[in-house]
């Protein structure tokens, strides 16, 4: 789990730090899954898998930014936080379109 939050550049912390990052996580997962299960309505996938989605994406999404060597303005955090969100929310809207054309 260390390794994983290394190569998403955050800092390294110490267990209470990371039970307290994992349940913010948590909270975000499903804040993300219900806002997007009441934007997509009808073709979401639910609130839990809608928050597993983004998230995956988010994360698929800054592995792949970070790999590629991008960089664009002088905030990296900033950056990575905007191409996290984006990505995120391109892989709900893909799958969904996906879903509903097929």
């Amino acid at each position: 789990m260390r390794t994983l939050i290394l190569m998403l550049g955050l800092p390294d912390m110490s267990t209470p730090q990371l039970v307290v990052f994992l349940a913010i996580v948590g909270v975000g997962l499903l804040l993300f899954g219900w806002i997007s299960d009441m934007l997509l309505r009808d073709g979401a996938f639910g609130i839990i898998l809608n928050g597993v989605i983004i998230t995956g994406g988010a994360i698929g999404g800054t592995l792949l930014w970070r790999k590629l060597g991008y960089t664009i303005g002088t905030n990296p955090a900033l950056t990575t936080s905007l191409v996290a969100l984006g990505s995120g929310l391109a892989l709900l809207i893909l799958l969904t379109v996906i879903r509903r054309w097929l």
